[in-house]
């Protein structure tokens, strides 16, 4: 078999790759920068990771291409494109850009238009699976009910630019498998979480935004809060003993999954579910959701004298509270959630694959208890 991976850089990438490696296939890796640069951040990322157990030469069998998801033919010259698609059965699109934050044409740009570069390549391979990484947010406004798999609807509306990038790629997606007749999975994981603290320089995890924040806030150090207003710089209550309010409901929760589980859900439940004509949806979800009360108590063991409270409306703000809850304003706009997902495809895939452990507060105050590393491209 011939894999094509996109991403493998990223947080969730570099473990689909590993995950792929660990089952013997032979994949090639599209990313940008030369060949040699990719394969110094491919490798770094993925040798740092400690399971699955892989074979001492798995890493020198992958082979990396340069490509760019924004540019025409996803920046491939003829030759390369037809050796990387000859003889190619799976194609997995996992490159996308995740920020919560700024000028949407960016997410559109990597997101939309890139997932559509790279369904014009598996266009030139005809028996090649596609299985495309969106993510459960897709949901957009929807803070309550069941979301079921088959569920892709824009009614309720998106929070940020990010989720609706990640809506109308699935639906090029379905209208290329309907069009073509072609094979399509969709995996929609949900905020992908990590225990294990990673070195600086390799791909950071999605709640870093809420670390640097935190970081900044209680004044440890200038380097963790870079991307934050500079007006966040002025002096601050002394960091042994602070109360900080943040905006949201109080009964909310959020979904919230290991990374490392996740690539072994998606990879095997690929492994296991025979090609057919159409596009299967799968939520790569917990069954259980985190409140935001865990959270928020985590926080509280990472920072200590920091103490946290969540309230539906932040009356008199202090002159903290308001730049930090308008730095972060959509991230915070999660905290409304209470919704719940349907796993029913991803279950009848995985087989006897056992649910997760518990993202609980001793899980979070480990993910939490560390410098909250640069974002990382996928």
């Amino acid at each position: 078999m011939s894999v094509l991976l996109t991403g493998a850089s990223g947080f969730l990438g570099c473990r689909l790759l590993r995950e792929l490696l660990a089952r013997g296939e032979k994949v090639t890796v599209l990313g940008r920068g030369t060949p040699h640069e990719l394969r110094t951040r491919v490798e770094a990322a993925v040798q740092w990771l400690a399971t699955p157990l892989l074979d001492a030469h798995a890493m020198a069998a992958v082979r990396y291409v340069s490509g760019d998801l924004v540019q025409p033919g996803l920046g491939l010259d003829p030759q390369e494109r037809a050796r990387i698609t000859e003889g190619l059965t799976t194609l997995w699109h996992c490159a996308a850009l995740v920020v919560l934050e700024g000028d949407p044409a960016p997410l559109h740009h990597a997101n939309v238009i890139g997932t559509r570069h790279v369904l014009e390549l598996a266009d030139d391979a005809p028996g090649a699976r596609l299985l495309y990484v969106s993510t459960a947010y897709v949901a957009g406004k929807r803070s309550t009910g069941h979301i079921m798999e088959d569920d892709l609807q824009d009614t309720s509306g998106f929070q940020i630019p990010y989720e609706e990038s990640n809506y109308t790629a699935e639906r090029m997606v379905h209208a290329w498998a309907a069009g073509g007749h072609r094979d399509a999975t969709v995996f929609r994981p949900s905020l992908l979480v990590t225990d294990r603290p990673a070195p600086q320089g390799l791909p950071g995890q999605p709640t870093d935004v809420l670390l640097r924040l935190m970081h900044q806030i209680m004044g440890n150090g200038p380097d963790a809060g870079a991307a934050l207003p500079t007006q966040l710089h002025a002096p601050r209550p002394s960091a042994a003993s602070l109360r900080y309010r943040m905006q949201g409901d109080p009964l909310g929760s959020l979904n919230m999954l290991q990374a490392d589980y996740a690539a072994h859900a998606m990879v095997l439940a690929a492994s296991q579910t025979a090609p057919a004509a159409g596009v299967r949806t799968m939520h790569v979800t917990h069954p259980h959701n985190v409140t935001f009360q865990t959270v928020a108590e985590a926080l509280e063991t990472r920072f200590p004298g920091l103490e946290v409270s969540m309230t539906p409306t932040l009356h008199r703000p202090t002159p903290l509270e308001k730049l930090a809850a308008d730095f972060a304003a959509n991230p915070l706009a999660y905290s409304t959630h209470r919704r719940t997902y349907d796993r029913t495809n991803l279950l009848g895939a995985v087989g006897t694959l056992p649910d997760p452990d518990l993202v609980d507060h001793a899980y979070l105050s480990r993910a939490f208890g560390r410098t909250p590393a640069s974002a990382a491209a996928g």
